[in-house]
């Protein structure tokens, strides 16, 4: 009975995550369908498909790239705790899958082909420690300040993204990963803006 209960108050605290995990794995194993319908693909986005701006996230190149990715939704789980397990959770993670598609799709005009959740994971992982019940905000900002240093070296022609070719299938797309740090980053800013208005006194 206690084994059931833990179960069962693990399910609540973590079922997001879960669910994410779930996705990615169905999507997976429907590949190649899968990924010919829900890829981010600019011609049949041209044609109408705009579902792909959303849904290129959660589809894969290869199972190893699925596997780096759902390590990524491990570590969000470990790092944010039951704390993104609500429906702001929920609310974050359709924002920064939202501001990735879309900002690939306005800002990215080269790019007719993409894959993959890592984009907006790196927008969750920003926010995930200032959110979360174990961490200080010392620890938070030592976070903060590794993801925006991955992310700006990415960018820079010291950057190999080509590197993981043979291991994910495909070339990084670190433009993605740009994206999702500013989704995240928008993200903090506008909760902690508002928690600030919300404290004032006479408001």
């Amino acid at each position: 009975m206690s084994s059931f209960l833990y179960v069962k108050t693990l399910w609540r605290g973590y079922r997001l995550y879960a669910l994410m995990i779930a996705v990615i794995v169905l999507l997976a194993l429907a590949q190649p369908l899968s990924g010919e319908w829900l890829r981010f693909d600019r011609l049949a986005m041209a044609e109408g498909q705009w579902w792909r701006l959303f849904t290129a996230s959660w589809v894969h190149l290869s199972w190893q790239h699925a596997l780096g990715n759902m390590a990524g939704v491990a570590l969000l789980a470990y790092i944010a705790g039951p704390s993104l397990n609500s429906w702001r959770g929920l609310l974050l993670l359709c924002w920064c899958v939202a501001v990735v598609g879309g900002g690939l799709y306005w800002f990215a005009p080269d790019l007719y082909r993409y894959a993959g959740l890592s984009g907006a994971l790196h927008g969750l992982l920003l926010v995930a420690p200032f959110v979360s019940p174990y961490y200080g905000r010392r620890i938070a900002w030592v976070f903060f300040v590794v993801i925006v240093a991955k992310v700006g070296w990415e960018q820079t022609p010291w950057y190999n993204d080509m590197a993981l070719v043979d291991v994910i299938g495909g070339r990084v797309e670190t433009r993605s990963h740009l994206l999702g740090m500013l989704a995240g980053l928008l993200f903090l800013m506008q909760s902690y803006g508002w928690r600030t208005v919300r404290l004032k006194p006479g408001v």
